[in-house]
């Protein structure tokens, strides 16, 4: 799976969440920040979304996992970022294996 293809997914996902909460997803894009540029993304719904995202590639992303957070949890990612962050953890997950 390719970043880009994560991303998309993710784009899709956030659309979905954003349409359901009223607000509007249609902008979001890959320098989207969802925790600093989507409305009412808040600490309550980044774990749905990294579900729904977990479950629209059929992969596992560990629950205490915040792939909108920097490693060090002081910068919020934006969308191309937090698809690499996925990325990461596929590959290395399917190299332990």
């Amino acid at each position: 799976m390719t970043s880009n293809e994560v991303e998309v997914k993710l784009i899709e996902v956030l659309q979905g969440i954003q349409s359901d909460s009223g607000y509007d997803g249609s902008g979001i894009v890959g320098t989207t920040c969802p925790l600093s540029n989507l409305e009412g993304f808040d600490s309550m719904l980044w774990p749905v979304a990294i579900s729904m995202l977990a479950d629209a590639l059929d992969v596992n992303i560990p629950n205490d996992k915040n792939i909108f957070l920097s490693e060090d949890g002081k910068r919020p990612l934006n969308i191309s970022e937090s698809a690499a962050v996925v990325c990461e953890m596929v590959s290395r997950k399917e190299n332990q294996g």
